[in-house]
């Protein structure tokens, strides 16, 4: 992991949006920053389930912290949505009320699993996967950095990655082209916005549902061998464990530009 001189202090009113905030990882990590915000600061919580997304709020409000939700399909938003549910948001609030502004890019699919990598041909298959996983979160990570143009040295992007976007696995191909594509728009991010804080963070193995999604779907048995021998060994991590570990990196600021940070690099 890099070094670098910024340390993050989120001691002032900041404001914060997660993505895919109704389970697991997402919902970890709303409520390991909440723990973190100083007063006057507002949250808001996306993802489809309403239900699931009141769940989170409930965890992370406090005499400090606002939390805002709302249900929308980001897969299917348009801009204007995204704008809408960014700036209607803020209730009242100036941008320059906030001495941080973070996203944390968490929405995410695992795609076709079931379809080995040279048989795949179903071109309005791969055009929605990469609609939720990657030209939406452009396009909504667009939409916040306009909201903040004009504060973009207060702005934090955390971008939820994986090992997947620079190590192939076999069985695959949707979920590791599109984590690569997603990661290197945020480096290339970072690199043009160098006052812009960018993070990629991989979680690791995490236990959400994807796991069992991944063993009742993949053809390829040497991915089904991996993620069997992850549940079998007791080597999954808790969401909880690795939202925390996530957090101790982004406020330590001891990443480089749009760095992929992993789990299980030293800190």
């Amino acid at each position: 992991m890099a070094s670098s001189s910024f340390c993050i202090s989120l001691s002032g009113a900041s404001y914060v949006v997660v993505t895919g905030a109704s389970q697991g990882i997402g919902r970890a990590i709303s409520v390991e920053i909440s723990k973190q915000l100083g007063p006057n600061s507002l949250m808001l919580l996306l993802a489809r389930n309403k239900q699931e997304l009141a769940k989170t709020a409930s965890l992370c409000e406090s005499d400090d912290v606002k939390v805002v939700y709302e249900s929308i399909d980001l897969s299917k938003a348009t801009v204007k949505e995204m704008n809408d549910v960014l700036n209607n948001s803020i209730q009242g609030r100036k941008p320059s009320d906030f001495t941080n502004c973070i996203i944390f890019h968490n929405v995410g699919s695992l795609g076709n699993l079931s379809i080995e990598t040279a048989r795949m041909e179903d071109v309005e298959e791969l055009r929605q996967y990469y609609d939720l996983n990657v030209f939406q979160v452009i396009a909504l990570n667009t939409q916040f950095l306009k909201m903040f143009k004009e504060f973009e040295d207060r702005i934090i992007i955390v971008n939820i990655t994986s090992l997947c976007a620079i190590k192939p696995m076999g069985g695959m191909a949707y979920y590791c082209s599109g984590k690569a594509a997603r990661e290197m728009y945020f480096r290339v991010l970072a690199e043009e916005k160098k006052h812009i804080k960018v993070l990629n963070y991989s979680p690791g193995p995490v236990e959400t549902a994807m796991i069992d999604f991944v063993l009742a779907e993949a053809v390829n048995d040497n991915l089904k061998d991996v993620f069997l021998s992850f549940k079998h060994q007791g080597t999954l991590l808790k969401p909880e464990i690795t939202a925390k570990k996530c957090m101790r990196v982004l406020l330590s600021g001891r990443f480089g530009p749009g760095e992929h940070v992993d789990y299980f690099d030293d800190e």
